[in-house]
Order: structure tokens, then sequence, then C-alpha cells
């Protein structure tokens, strides 16, 4: 699979998720738990690119930190 398939069926199985989710979870009809589901699946992916842009900023931030933290200069 490409990168591009492999996007939309993670998007399309998180959003078939979610609309099971709320189906069973909730007295929702159908077509309200579609709706919301088309506001939680793009929030959802949305917020997982950020965890893992912030997670590799953070690596590359270490990788660059040139002096000790204060704790291994006490050794």
């Amino acid at each position: 699979m490409t990168k591009g398939q492999k996007n939309a069926a993670c998007t399309l199985a998180l959003y078939a998720l979610v609309v099971v989710m709320l189906r069973s979870s909730s007295v929702e009809e159908w077509d309200t738990a579609l709706l919301i589901a088309l506001v939680v699946t793009p929030l959802a992916l949305w917020m997982g690119w950020l965890r893992r842009r912030m997670n590799e900023q953070a690596a590359e931030w270490g990788r660059r930190r040139f002096r000790p933290w204060p704790e291994e200069r006490r050794r």
C-alpha cells in the first residue's frame, strides 16, 4: 500500500469506529452519529499529527543540546 492509501484506510477506519462508538454508547440516531463523526475524525487525526510533531521536535531539541543537564554536572 502506498502512504496515501494507508492514510485513507486509517481515516475510514477511525470514522467507522467513532460512528459505531457513538451509536452504541448512547441513544443517538444514525444520522447524528454520522455527522458528529465527521467533526471528530479530522480533530482526532490533527491531534495525532500534532503529538507526533511535538515528539519529533523534542527529540531534535534533545540531540542539539550541547550542555549537560544540571543533574549530570554534579557527577
